[in-house]
């Protein structure tokens, strides 16, 4: 007879030793003590939860069927006893960030005109004409107002759809919404699925993805063909040599998987790039703050502070050259299946997810937003963000950028924003010029950022390069 500790369900092929199970729950009968999988007796998550005594089948023959708790009309929170072991008080209830009410209770003032541009179509034009100083929101966006276009219809693009494409084996970065921080050990698309596709009650914590890149799944990504205007504006598609020893950043095309509750506190894209977003299924609700010099100025001291994932952004205040300031601009939008929404460079933003929801989005750097994007690099240095976290090959980029539209005067002209023409010089060239600077004097005691200072391209004497790119500035702002 196997041991009491030992499930007899299962005893020939041990649960614990299959490779499709990613978490073994126990639970033991009442009256003979012997311990189950709760798997092996068919019992989920939400029955183990309310059950006040379980009696396995044999004993329910004797003993009478296991008893179910009397169901209390308060709502009850389930403790995040990871957190609390932890010394995080403050995440209690594990099925709801702390963070969610406040989001949903902020009141926006004014329309969702007043913030964000509504429009029938997403054109090139449009977005130099505005300088993309608000986002845009185009409502069923389809190929021939976006020239966006899917592999299929976005509703068949479903987890089991897109797991049989990227590979159940296939590793994924799993976020857990509580803490913010990626799960260890790490999940594969084959139990992401499963989970995802699980009953809402069932599952025993939030979980996000937001990271899968699917620029080479086919035909998810080969035959995903992104908005027109992204591809005219998109600096790395303009500058990168395809025959490039180094492939370029695999940034253009990411799918992101959200359940119920799912909760991303503010940040700031990567790099300061700018972002496309395509609701497939489900909805979206994100409160966004403006890149202006003040909400950068705080959202770099809120990164700093020690207590940060307890600090709500839209409260935190700062004295900021003598004055105390708050966040100002902010407001939400919701968006829905079939709505592509573009988010401008350096805007600060959270999003949570009021339903189950598929999305396929990606970011992309742009010459007008250049100064932006800077800006937003150093915050990134400042604030310590790991390398992984950043733009890859950030710097090798800019190097190429500056190459091109040295060789490529007209192009550069035709792509600035309209208004930058009248702006001092250090918006833009003078900017780069000494981002660039200070990234060759590193690069002599730096050997990764050797690396991305493309001297096959620009020539072996770099100095010689940047007075030549000082000089061009200077035919522009004399």
């Amino acid at each position: 007879m196997p041991s009491i500790d030992v499930c007899p369900v299962c005893v020939d092929r041990p649960l614990e030793q299959s490779h499709t199970v990613t978490s073994v729950a126990w639970i033991q009968c009442e009256a003979c003590n012997q311990w189950y999988h709760s798997v092996c007796v068919q019992l989920g998550l939400l029955e183990m939860n309310n059950l006040h005594s379980y009696h396995c089948a044999k004993c329910t023959k004797t003993h009478g069927p296991s008893t179910f708790r009397r169901k209390s009309k308060r709502s009850k929170i389930q403790i995040d006893y990871v957190a609390l072991n932890d010394g995080e008080v403050f995440a209690v209830d594990k099925l709801s960030h702390p963070h969610v009410t406040s989001l949903l209770e902020f009141a926006t003032t004014g329309s969702d005109s007043e913030h964000i541009y509504i429009q029938n179509e997403l054109t090139t034009k449009f977005a130099l004409k505005t300088g993309l100083r608000k986002p845009i929101l185009v409502p069923n966006a389809t190929e021939e107002n976006s020239g966006m276009k899917l592999p299929l219809d976005p509703k068949q693009i479903t987890l089991d759809y897109i797991t049989d494409k990227v590979g159940e084996d296939t590793s994924l970065e799993v976020m857990d919404v509580l803490s913010q921080q990626g799960v260890h050990p790490g999940w594969n698309m084959g139990q992401w699925r499963d989970y995802f596709n699980s009953d809402e009650h069932n599952r025993d914590r939030i979980r996000n993805v937001i990271s899968l890149e699917i620029s080479d799944v086919h035909p998810l990504g080969t035959q995903f063909r992104r908005p027109q205007m992204v591809r005219d504006l998109d600096l790395v598609d303009k500058v990168w040599d395809r025959h490039d020893e180094q492939p370029r950043s695999k940034v253009t095309k990411y799918c992101l998987m959200s359940v119920k509750g799912s909760f991303t506190d503010f940040h700031i894209d990567f790099g300061g790039t700018s972002v496309y977003y395509t609701v497939c299924t489900g909805s979206k609700t994100f409160l966004m703050f403006p890149s202006t010099s003040e909400n950068l100025a705080l959202y770099e001291a809120w990164c700093l502070e020690q207590n940060q994932n307890f600090m709500w952004f839209c409260d935190y205040s700062k004295n900021i050259k003598g004055k105390k300031v708050r966040p100002s601009q902010g407001f939400k939008v919701t968006l829905h299946e079939g709505d592509l929404f573009i988010i401008p460079s350096g805007w600060i933003h959270a999003v949570y997810t009021p339903e189950d929801s598929i999305v396929i989005g990606g970011n992309f750097l742009t010459l007008r937003d250049m100064a932006t994007q800077l800006h937003i690099s150093t915050i990134e240095k400042t604030t310590k963000v790991p390398s992984k976290f950043r733009f890859p090959m950030f710097n090798k980029v800019l190097w190429l950028a500056s190459w091109y539209y040295y060789t490529h005067q007209d192009e550069f002209l035709r792509d600035r924003e309209p208004a930058l023409a009248v702006q001092p010089e250090h918006e833009l060239l003078q900017g780069l010029i000494r981002h660039l600077t200070a990234h060759y004097e590193l690069s002599k005691t730096n050997a990764t950022a050797k690396r991305s200072v493309p001297t096959d391209v620009i020539g072996k004497d770099v100095l010689a390069y940047l007075s030549q790119l000082l000089a061009w500035a200077s035919t522009f702002y004399p």
